[in-house]
């Protein structure tokens, strides 16, 4: 497996998983089955097969589970700056609610803001892993051709 176009494509899904689930109108995508995760892995193992022009099943997983692995990271980063997480929908939430609907958005506890975006990093890996799966099914190029 070729390490260098390994985390080209998978930091590249996971740049691309981060915005799709982050920027206000295109974040609805994730709203279909939480297509935006496992959709930059599908991405991400067609990047892999392109650039090393060849993938199997196996590195399709390795490139999904890696690019879910770095957009969680990516997405528990930019929580503490309040761009993504439970910081980023409440900042955002906000913007829409009106003041006596967001009167107690303040009074999270730290440790309930920490556990939701750890279950966030999780649910990254699993729907990149799975997304991986997919792409590497697709994509593969080890097929047996002979009938």
């Amino acid at each position: 497996m070729n390490v260098k176009n390994l985390w080209i494509a998978a930091l590249s899904g996971a740049v691309l998983t981060t915005l799709v689930s982050n920027l206000p109108l295109v974040g609805l995508i994730n709203c279909l089955l939480f297509a935006g995760f496992w959709g930059s892995a599908i991405c991400a193992a067609w990047l892999y097969r392109r650039l090393n022009g060849s993938l199997t099943a196996n590195q399709g997983i390795r490139v999904g589970a890696l690019t879910g692995i770095c957009a969680g990271g990516l997405g528990f980063a930019l929580s503490f700056a309040g761009l993504a997480g439970l910081q980023g929908f409440i900042n955002s939430a906000q913007q829409i609610l009106p003041a006596e609907a967001a009167l107690g958005t303040d009074n999270i506890p730290t440790w309930g803001a920490l556990v939701f975006n750890l279950l966030g990093v999780l649910c990254n890996v699993i729907f990149g892993t799975l997304g991986g799966l997919i792409g590497g099914t697709i994509f593969r190029t080890d097929r047996n051709t002979s009938k």
